[in-house]
């Protein structure tokens, strides 16, 4: 009779298993209540070798607890393929002559060995399929008067057992070969064979095999310790057809059917890894060395992302996982596609402090400046710089790159302060009333750390046309509420490292302020946006505490991708927010230091040695799952699909779309900062004298006496005056 309703359960041996374990895992399933059939399948195609038992859906929970109560580090897994193998060509079954006879004690391992061989032999078309069937249980007993004794015999009828049948079937391209392999089969369960006891192979029938079928008559009868030297399982960790020691495989526990796709489990080709969207918005980490498939990985989700119609922004240091992208997108998302850019004739513009917040967005750009140059950023530096951009944010959003033009252009300066001053005597117009009473000298002296920290900005054209847009044609904002995707290549080899930190960093922290602002929208409206930062210990400076900003993303709707190549990288706060808020985990290659440290990480399923032995490509992936954490898996990324355009066609495209060039912005800014173009500037002051000196910059004199008088105070004049040494620490 056939067995269709047999529920099948993949066998891990993650830590081995030895003698003893197999003794008393099969004493366990000998005792369990009502004798439920139990079945126990070794399989070797394509060279490994695997385990797994079948039994019905009303007793698998009890079989998996009697095996795992008695071996350590077993996993068990439901068999993804459903139980179905490939049909057999031969089958045979085995019986004993003298089966009331103890087997060779001694030979559990030449049988294995035996075994193993056979199976690790076979090639990409040949399958070996063999199968015990465990039927009626039987208890100890003592010796009858009819046998032979001893106290080996003694101690085997002593031993709970089974109505056995075993099986072997075989899939091979020829029958010749089919009954090869069988022989070679029968030749290892040879070494078993004790005077009075042989074995012996019996053709059968091979639908026996494939439908699990229960004998009419039950060959063989079996106590526990002669079953443990015939059920297979890797007693010993050298034997052929197995997995190398390290990286060890891990299967997956549960494979889900829909989600972000990972990679395939490489202990079944047949899973797919995945992560659902819910579960990556609690965030993803990877990390790994250069070249082993992290980019990889990261243009995968992003353009399943894209075909899904998620908003994204990717930070890429290099480009190149930028070019991967664009060469794939989807072509109903190409519209959407906003490629920031600094080396492109037409450059995206980034309004750094326009949007409804204007004070927010001043302290966003001041928290990222600070975290750069935290080693030499001192408080006056703090000052100059946090009232520049209160000032130009509060003017209705001027650009970024004003900033010099604003502490180095008086007229500039003059036509900006007036309105802002009164309105905020005790804050801006404090501090525009203590510079204005200052000395040239004493000025450029106070600005000089400052300005060299402008300078990455000020000095590459791309970047100064980046941030000297007001009104650009492209916002963060959009990414939310037009679900754009937003490609940031930083080209660090051109922009230099300075810019490039500068750029991405601006970047993110806008980004994170845009996202903060999704407080607003209803929950169920917060369609998912994710966020891919590569190298993140550059880019990710965000305001306040990072484990808080982690936590919080959750809720805004938006998920972190954040990779890296190794732990030294990231500062203890960074460090600490990942392994805190970055529920799920992708490993590569790693180094030995934090391959001990991940493995610590790992429910004792992994060693350092099989993070350190990882090849190209492969990984071990820790997943959230429907909120709860699994055990590692064995992942295997898939290399990417071939490209539909040329990346630059694209790139090109949106830059002229969304950017202006170099020169429009210049000249722009300049328009701004002499004041030949007022219909730019927002918001001008009532018209004064100062204001009417500042639309002629020539006009204007260095130590002009009105500006003391239009804070009320006249700046006091040193004909000539040494500055002040500034404090290395107030720099």
């Amino acid at each position: 009779m056939t067995r269709p309703d047999l529920h099948w359960t993949q066998l891990h041996f993650d830590q081995g298993v030895d003698q003893a374990q197999v003794h008393d895992s099969l004493t366990a399933l000998a005792v369990l209540p009502f004798a439920p059939l139990v079945v126990l399948e070794l399989i070797g195609r394509h060279g490994q070798v695997s385990w797994r038992i079948g039994a019905h859906a009303k007793d698998v929970s009890a079989v998996r607890r009697a095996l795992a109560a008695h071996i350590l580090g077993l996993r068990l897994t439901d068999e993804t393929s459903g139980g179905t193998l490939d049909r057999l060509r031969l089958a045979a079954a085995v019986r004993l002559g003298g089966w009331s006879l103890p087997l060779r004690k001694e030979s559990a391992e030449p049988v294995a060995r035996g075994l193993y061989r056979v199976l690790a032999g076979t090639t990409s078309d040949e399958m070996i399929r063999i199968q015990l069937v465990l039927g009626q249980r039987f208890t100890p007993r003592r010796l009858r008067d009819d046998e032979p004794a001893g106290a080996e015999s003694a101690r085997h009828v002593a031993e709970h057992g089974f109505r056995v049948s075993l099986r072997v079937g075989v899939n091979a391209k020829s029958e010749a070969r089919a009954r090869a392999l069988v022989r070679d089969v029968g030749s290892a369960w040879r070494a078993l064979e004790v005077p009075g006891v042989i074995v012996e192979l019996w053709r059968t029938n091979p639908r026996t095999v494939t439908d699990v079928r229960a004998p009419g008559w039950w060959s063989l009868r079996l106590r526990v310790d002669d079953l443990a030297r015939l059920v297979g399982w890797p007693i010993t960790p050298d034997l052929p057809g197995l997995p190398a020691a390290h990286p060890r495989l891990l299967a997956p526990v549960g494979a889900l059917k829909s989600g972000r796709r990972l990679g395939i489990a490489q202990a079944d080709p047949s899973a797919v890894v995945r992560v659902s969207v819910e579960d990556s918005l609690r965030h993803l980490h990877v990390i790994g060395p250069t070249g082993v498939g992290k980019s990889t990985l990261l243009a995968h989700l992003a353009l399943q992302d894209a075909a899904e119609g998620r908003g994204l922004v990717v930070i890429d240091p290099k480009g190149d996982l930028v070019r991967d992208i664009l060469a794939r997108l989807p072509e109903d998302r190409r519209d959407d596609v906003v490629v920031l850019d600094p080396t492109a004739k037409h450059v995206v513009g980034i309004d750094a402090l326009g949007g409804p917040a204007p004070d927010l967005a001043a302290d966003t750009i001041l928290s990222v400046f600070h975290a750069l140059y935290a080693d030499s950023w001192g408080p006056r530096t703090q000052d100059i710089m946090h009232a520049s951009l209160l000032t130009l944010a509060r003017a209705g959003g001027l650009p970024l790159a004003l900033v010099p033009a604003l502490l180095t252009n008086d007229g500039f300066r003059h036509q900006l302060i007036g309105r802002l001053a009164a309105d905020d005597p005790l804050g801006v117009g404090a501090f525009w009333s203590w510079y204005a009473a200052q000395s040239d000298a004493m000025r450029t002296h106070a600005i000089a750390p400052l300005m060299n920290k402008l300078r990455p900005l000020m000095m590459r054209p791309g970047l100064r046309a980046t941030f000297g847009q007001q009104d650009p044609r492209f916002a963060l904002r959009d990414v939310f509420a037009k679900r754009r995707i937003v490609l940031v290549s930083l080209a660090a080899g051109r922009l230099g490292p300075d810019g490039a930190q500068l750029l991405g960093s601006l970047v993110v922290a806008l980004l994170w302020q845009a996202a903060l602002e999704r407080v607003q929208v209803p929950a169920e409206r917060r369609h998912p946006v994710m966020v891919y930062i590569d190298e993140v210990q550059d880019y990710l400076h965000l305001p306040g505490s990072l484990s808080d900003a982690l936590a919080q993303a959750r809720g805004l709707g938006v998920g972190f991708t954040l990779a890296h190549q190794h732990l030294g990288q990231l500062p203890p706060s960074l460090e600490s927010a990942l392994f805190a808020n970055a529920r799920s985990r992708v490993s590569f290659t790693l180094s030995s230091k934090d391959a001990r440290t991940l493995a610590s990480t790992a429910n004792g399923l992994l060693v350092p040695e099989d993070f350190t032995s990882l090849p190209a490509y492969h990984a071990y992936a820790q997943l959230l799952v429907e909120g709860s954490p699994t055990h590692p898996v064995s992942l295997l990324t898939e290399p990417l699909a071939p490209p539909i355009r040329r990346a630059a066609d694209l790139a090109e495209a949106s830059s002229k779309t969304y950017g202006r060039t170099v020169a429009e912005v210049d000249a722009r800014l300049t328009a701004l900062a002499t004041g030949t173009d007022p219909q730019d500037v927002q918001n001008p002051p009532p018209a004064t004298p100062a204001n009417t000196a500042a639309q002629n910059p020539s006009a204007v004199s260095t130590d002009a006496p009105k500006d003391g008088e239009r804070f009320g105070r006249r700046r006091r004049t040193t004909p000539t005056t040494t500055p002040r040494k500034e404090n290395p620490d107030d720099n």
